[in-house]
């Protein structure tokens, strides 16, 4: 019988999901701990794989534990491109494992953020035994080594409980959020009343002041009979890892989801299944990673051999500023906020002696909060208290409307972020600390392929 039909089953015979006394993950975990374990050729082939990877990548990683009678129960692993991207780009981290990829039953682990284009970029993998939160404690370890102990700004989960103690103990500072796919999915099964999720998807992704978020939470609880119900209260007392009021401000780079990891995850699983031994799972990861980056080498090309259609917006010389430097896809970000920009106006204007304080108000639209945007005129920086740069990393449509009232023709220099310029690798590569650190990424592709061909 499929573990599927044994979880159905179960559920069946104990009245609902919430009653069979664990989690589907936990059934998965325990059937499969009887078919566990490397076999001994499986691992030295495997070892082996991941040591020869040094003769073409010297900053290749990787680490491994054994049990008692030496049989490998965990694997980490991250070549020279996914180190130097997560120096760059590591400012968010997603986390998550999925299932089924080799014989060994082993969960596969894929950490991952995104690059100066928005894309999924991957900055390590890891095959584990378990999923205890000392398992996920090693990952994290692992991974900090390999990284230099470089810290990310953001971790984003799906809420396992294991993973967010493992987060605790070795991350207590960093900004720690769940994924919202995973809390709606879990909503339908903890709430059945129609329209619930729709309301907890307003207070996930909107941002409140604190006290009219309570006022919003406590109505959608009156309204659907749930003030009793002990998985939102739980829920609402984890708030501050979900909801866009308590973690505006804090960079996630626009993921409020893992669809980073399970996008990878969906990627990867087209050529992985439960019947491949260890080190072939490994080759197809490498396979699939190769595949991945050529589509961001792709995505530069076209970057550096052309520029986007200017649509000619009301800010014109911005626009074309932020085109010439930015990835054509978070430019196109960034033109979306000046084009919503022009629904907005500057309703006061405070010149104070080094700065100015515009109010904007939306257009027709008594319900749209007024926001407030401070441009400091000696150091040219400029903020709206939407903290929508901060959060996102880009600048949002108070600012450019703050901006065309002031007359302002060029960018403040704040709202400019490095990571999503076209030549950022160039920019750090170039730098004499990122030269004694690493290889051009591009060196170690061209070794590779010409270890290939040759």
């Amino acid at each position: 019988m499929k573990t599927s039909e044994i979880w159905n089953l179960f559920v069946h015979q104990n009245g609902g999901w919430d009653k069979v006394g664990c989690t589907k993950k936990d059934l998965y975990n325990s059937l499969a701990a009887g078919r566990r374990g490397v076999d001994d050729l499986d691992a030295n082939i495997t070892l082996t794989f991941l040591q020869s990877k040094l003769d073409i990548d010297p900053e290749f990683f990787y680490a491994y534990m054994v049990d008692e009678e030496s049989r490998l129960t965990h694997l980490f692993w991250a070549d020279g491109t996914s180190r130097f991207n997560y120096e760059l780009f590591g400012d968010s981290l997603a986390f998550d494992s999925t299932y089924k990829t080799n014989r060994c039953q082993m969960p596969l682990v894929v950490l991952a953020g995104s690059n100066n284009h928005g894309m999924t970029c991957v900055f390590g993998f890891a095959l584990i035994q378990n999923e205890t939160a000392k398992t996920y404690t090693w990952v994290l370890q692992k991974f900090l080594e390999c990284m230099k102990d470089k810290l990310p700004e953001m971790i984003l989960t799906d809420g396992c409980r294991s993973m967010n103690k493992a987060i605790e103990d070795l991350m207590p500072n960093v900004v720690h959020r769940t994924c919202s796919w995973h809390i709606l999915n879990n909503t339908i099964k903890h709430v059945h009343e129609e329209g619930f999720v729709g309301e907890l998807r307003n207070l996930i992704k909107r941002y409140y002041s604190v006290d009219e978020f309570d006022l919003r939470w406590n109505k959608m609880l009156l309204d659907y009979n749930a003030e009793n119900n002990e998985w939102a209260k739980e829920l609402y007392n984890s708030r501050h890892q979900w909801a866009d009021t308590h973690l505006r401000g804090s960079y996630f780079g626009g993921s409020m989801a893992t669809n980073r990891c399970e996008s990878m995850n969906a990627f990867l699983k087209r050529f992985l299944d439960e019947k491949l031994p260890l080190w072939r799972a490994l080759h197809h990861c490498d396979h699939e990673l190769a595949a991945l980056r050529y589509g961001e080498l792709g995505k530069h090309a076209a970057d550096k051999l052309s520029t986007p259609v200017l649509k000619r917006t009301s800010m014109s010389e911005i626009e074309e500023q932020f085109a010439s430097i930015y990835t054509r896809n978070m430019f196109l970000e960034v033109r979306n906020q000046i084009t919503h920009s022009e629904k907005y106006n500057v309703v006061r204007h405070h010149k104070l002696k080094a700065s100015d304080i515009c109010t904007i108000e939306k257009y027709l639209s008594k319900d749209h909060p007024k926001r407030k945007v401070t441009f400091k005129r000696i150091e040219k920086e400029m903020k709206c208290d939407c903290y929508w740069l901060e959060t996102k990393g880009i600048p949002c449509r108070h600012v450019f409307t703050a901006m065309k009232h002031l007359h302002l023709s060029d960018i403040p220099r704040n709202i400019i972020k490095n990571r999503w310029l076209k030549e950022c690798k160039d920019i750090y590569l170039s730098s004499p600390d990122a030269q004694r650190r690493f290889v051009n990424p591009d060196m170690i592709s061209r070794k590779r392929y010409g270890g290939i061909n040759s």
